[in-house]
């Protein structure tokens, strides 16, 4: 909630003064949102000046709503004269907030591995939904599974770990069975990325084990 100081005589409120309680309002919000990085406010409407009857005059703001920043944000200004509500402004506020994130230099093609010279870092306003990439080590040399228009900023969810392993590929089995280590050579069935979970076939007893896919010539099985 935001305030003016109470005043006990008529007089008029003006727009802009409203305006400044409710913008007051949405940095108070973004300032306990732990929101430290550079921001805009704007609001959709002009501000209109609002005659007051004499008493004792509050004027508070509140959110109805958190503050967005994809869509427009409701600032609700009451004012009060003698402790009773005597009228509600409503106003809308666009916020605008700004980061320095990875953009992408190039159009990037789905599955082809990204490095650093794909990216440069710039100023942009980002949508507060997702995590953008600041630095080339949480991607680097992992592929795209969109495709990302040159200038684009570029969030962690754009990429996966490439194709380790393929369907036919001969792989080292490393096998854990309650303490015991033991490896043996297998058949990929299925291909598979780094981290996921694949169907091998032990060479020597033909079975068919589910594997997980620690890099492109070995894959390990927990029983």
């Amino acid at each position: 909630m935001m305030s003016l100081m109470p005043r006990t005589f008529a007089y008029t409120v003006s727009g802009s003064d409203l305006q400044a309680i409710a913008r007051d309002a949405v940095e108070k919000v973004l300032y306990e949102r732990g929101e430290t990085r550079r921001h805009e406010i704007f609001f959709t409407q002009t501000p209109q000046d609002v005659r007051l009857p004499e008493g004792t005059v509050d004027v508070r703001a509140e959110l109805p709503t958190a503050v967005s920043y994809i869509s427009l944000t409701p600032v609700r200004v009451v004012l009060y004269v003698n402790q009773r509500a005597y009228r509600t402004m409503n106003f809308t506020a666009n916020v605008r907030v700004y980061d320095n994130v990875l953009v992408a230099n190039r159009d990037l093609r789905i599955e082809v591995p990204v490095s650093a010279a794909d990216f440069h870092t710039a100023e942009v306003i980002i949508d507060g939904r997702n995590e953008y990439v600041k630095d080339i080590a949480e991607i680097n040399g992992l592929v795209p599974h969109r495709f990302i228009r040159a200038g684009s900023p570029v969030t962690k969810t754009f990429f996966q770990q490439p194709v380790a392993v393929n369907s036919g590929q001969r792989v080292n089995i490393i096998i854990n069975y309650h303490g015991i280590r033991a490896s043996a050579k297998g058949i990929v069935m299925t291909r598979g990325r780094i981290g996921s979970l694949v169907k091998v076939k032990n060479e020597t007893s033909e079975k068919i084990l589910t594997a997980k896919v620690i890099d492109e010539h070995t894959v390990e099985v927990t029983m």
